[in-house]
């Protein structure tokens, strides 16, 4: 198969000799299709012929977007070098589980990449339209804490050095994000609720503010952590669940990814019953990894993280691929998370915290 833009990882030449298992590789390899609902890269299957040896019968390549602009950008924001950079550096430092990578091509210069991953056969992709259940949302708060507690506190590593943003990165999130609102209004304006759409007005002021708030990194953040992101399994001898996309990854406060799953995954009447019990779990989950986090540190901190989803959003729409399921998704998001963020009264608190 040969594609529009050139992407090495679409090549079954270079796949079959890039999945290496065990220092073995396949015969041949041939394309099976593109899967998952990825807005800012592609999955694609291929099957394997291993000859009659011992071998999986397929793996997924993760490579760029079809779309021009949004390849182009996400190249610019470094969005496909940090998941390159995850698994050929910093999955082997932290617990959390992630589908094993077999091969990892970055190619800034020529915008390519590619990661051959295992295939999660026995798994299934979480739907953010379907809610969790709450075994599945502790499943998740348990891969959390596997990845922020190994380097919680540890951030000065150089092997994490490129997932810290400096001020002028912060500067930049501030400048674009008034603008990314105007469009994320004339996009999804109807379908946001109106006291939302009204402090989502209000925070394009006070971004700056939100931002020093919460710029001294504790740990790594996955930043997308929610059920689209996630592969439970549904098969006997399948992990219960996998973490994948980690083309968000940053440093900064771990407890965000928290927010940022209950603020979206599930509706704000639920996630107002259980988002105690699910921050309870989630210290216990750090201390028996050896983190002291306070109860009342966490909810502050979980406070703040509720806007984070809100970001997330708004960049999502407007530099991801347009469909209908993002355009309903990206409503959704909004939606939830500034309901999380009112809830809060965190606007309330970030105008107070600069007087």
């Amino acid at each position: 198969m040969t594609d529009e833009l050139g992407t090495i990882g679409l090549d079954p030449v270079w796949v079959a000799a890039n999945s290496l298992v065990d220092g073995r590789s396949p015969t041949a390899a041939e394309f099976a299709g593109f899967i998952g609902t990825g807005q800012m890269s592609r999955n694609a299957r291929f099957t394997l012929d291993w000859g009659g040896g011992p071998g999986p019968a397929t793996v997924v390549v993760k490579v760029p977007s079809a779309e021009e602009g949004t390849r182009t950008l996400s190249f610019d924001h470094g969005v496909y070098r940090r998941e390159c950079e995850f698994y050929s550096q910093v999955a082997p430092l932290v617990d959390v589980a992630a589908p094993r990578a077999l091969a990892v091509h970055f190619d800034e210069d020529g915008q390519d990449f590619a990661v051959v991953l295992e295939d999660l056969v026995g798994s299934e992709q979480g739907d953010q339209f379907t809610e969790p259940s709450d075994d599945q949302l502790v499943l998740a708060i348990e891969q959390a804490a596997a990845l922020h507690a190994p380097v919680w506190g540890r951030t000065d590593s150089p092997a994490l050095a490129s997932y810290r943003e400096d001020a002028e990165q912060r500067a930049g999130v501030t400048s674009l994000l008034p603008a990314f609102l105007d469009a994320v209004f004339e996009r999804l304006g109807p379908g946001l609720e109106p006291d939302v759409l009204t402090m989502l007005e209000r925070f394009a002021g006070l971004v700056d503010r939100w931002q020093q708030l919460r710029a001294e990194p504790v740990t790594l953040v996955h930043g997308d952590f929610r059920p689209d992101n996630f592969m439970f399994g549904v098969a006997e001898d399948a992990p219960l669940i996998m973490v994948v996309d980690w083309q968000t990854l940053t440093l900064g406060l771990g407890v965000t990814d928290v927010a940022y799953l209950l603020g979206a995954a599930i509706t704000p009447e639920r996630r107002r019953l259980v988002e105690h019990d699910m921050l309870a779990r989630y210290r216990e989950e750090l201390a028996g990894r050896g983190i002291t986090y306070s109860a009342d540190q966490c909810l502050a901190e979980y406070a703040l993280g509720s806007l984070h989803g809100v970001v997330v959003a708004t960049l999502a729409t407007t530099m991801a691929d347009q469909t209908e399921r993002g355009d309903a998704l990206f409503t959704l998001m909004l939606n939830r998370h500034g309901r999380h963020a009112l809830d809060f009264g965190v606007l309330d608190l970030v105008e107070r915290s600069e007087k």
